[in-house]
Formats: structure tokens, sequence, C-alpha cells
């Protein structure tokens, strides 16, 4: 928006504003903070969206075994024998 008409802008509304009454300018004060606020929040959530390459580069690793075989005592438990079949033999 070009600075002259951001000026006749405020102008026009600075004449309007001075003829309403007291209760009406403070609605209009009201709603004015509304756009203003949510103009902010609008700008903050987009900035939220911008993903930066690089921004945590060197905070995660991954170890050199990742892809390698999980061993039988991960999915078997030590004794060799499933959840389900542990959970059967105590009955």
């Amino acid at each position: 928006m070009s600075v002259a008409l951001k000026e006749n802008l405020t102008e026009k509304l600075f004449e309007i504003l001075k003829e309403m009454p007291t209760e009406e300018q403070a609605k209009v004060l009201d709603f004015a903070e509304f756009l203003r606020e949510k103009e902010i929040k609008n700008r903050a959530e987009e900035g939220k969206n911008e993903r930066i390459a690089g921004l945590n580069q060197g905070e995660i690793w991954m170890s050199d075994d990742f892809n390698d075989e999980l061993p039988d005592e991960f999915w078997f438990g030590e004794n060799g024998k499933t959840k389900e079949k542990n959970d059967e033999s105590v009955d």
C-alpha cells in the first residue's frame, strides 16, 4: 500500500471517527485491535510453516547398526518365549 493511500485512508477514518459518539468510537477501536491481533497471529503462523534446510545439522545421529536385524531376545524375551506363551504358562 502506498504511503499516500495510507495517509488518505487514515485521514478519512479520523474524520469519520470525530463525528461518531464516544461509545461507537470505542467499538471501532475494539474492532481495530481485533484486526491487528489477527494479523499478528497470521504472520506468526506463516513463519511456523517455513522450513529451513540444515537448521538442526549435527543435532541428530543414527546408530551404525540401525538397519541390523534385532536379536531373537528382543522379540521373544530372555527365555525364548513370547509374551502370550508366558501369560498362558502362569495359569
